[in-house]
């Protein structure tokens, strides 16, 4: 019996010292910041005085970074900040952030799976983190926004609303042979996506009466597609 807890207390303390070691290392290779305790970098007032949040999941997860060196950096406590498009991990009592586009190749916590993309934005290419859906030929992205409006002003007879994050927004963009993956605004702007093979698509769409504008819906689209 003795010997099986003492297995158990050198595998966790090894675990524990190997994620150490990782973060020690990633924090050594490249330079973050570290977050004011309580206080949104974006204004001056603290956090419990701002409705919402601007994560996707306050609580921090357990997860790995791979970076674009191609280095893999494990058991490193991640959490996502919708609202400034970043990072965010733990070390000790300290939470620190970190720019994913020029860092981050790929992201895995909390049971998703995150990478950097370029994007079409409005005619502009842009870096941006998306969560990635489906892989393949074809990926099917996730663009989360969060919007942070600011403590409206005291009117008469009226309550002012309290600065607050609008709750996450979802967007889906499809990466297609590594080109910038393009927003999907309606059905045509999706077929127009899939090139040679739209009419293919746009038969599969019709005869499975598919929504272009539901998460279940375009995984299978976009798997068919990958599968062609």
């Amino acid at each position: 019996m003795r010997r099986i807890v003492f297995f158990i207390l050198f595998f966790v303390v090894t675990n524990s010292l190997n994620a150490q070691t990782m973060l020690n290392g990633l924090m050594d290779n490249y330079r973050f910041t570290k977050m004011k305790d309580g206080v949104y970098a974006g204004s001056n007032l603290r956090m419990s005085e701002i409705q919402g949040t601007p994560y996707l999941d306050e609580e921090f997860s357990p997860g790995k970074i791979i970076t674009y060196d191609g280095v893999t950096y494990e058991n490193i406590a991640l959490r996502y900040n919708a609202y400034s498009d970043d990072l965010e991990f733990m070390k000790g009592e300290d939470i620190y952030n970190m720019d994913p586009k020029t860092l981050v190749r790929r992201a895995e916590f909390g049971g998703a799976v995150f990478g950097c993309m370029k994007y079409d934005s409005f005619g502009k290419i842009q870096n941006g983190l998306f969560e990635i859906e489906t892989e393949g030929k074809a990926m099917l992205l996730i663009k989360y926004t969060v919007k942070f409006l600011e403590k409206e002003k005291v009117q008469a007879f009226v309550d002012p609303k309290p600065a607050r994050f609008d709750p996450p927004q979802k967007e889906y963009y499809i990466a297609l042979d590594s080109t910038a993956a393009k927003l999907i605004t309606n059905k045509k702007n999706l077929l127009e996506i899939f090139g040679n093979r739209k009419d293919e698509m746009e038969s599969y769409i019709s005869k499975n009466k598919l929504s272009v504008r539901e998460n279940d819906a375009l995984i299978k689209i976009v798997s068919h597609f990958n599968s062609l």
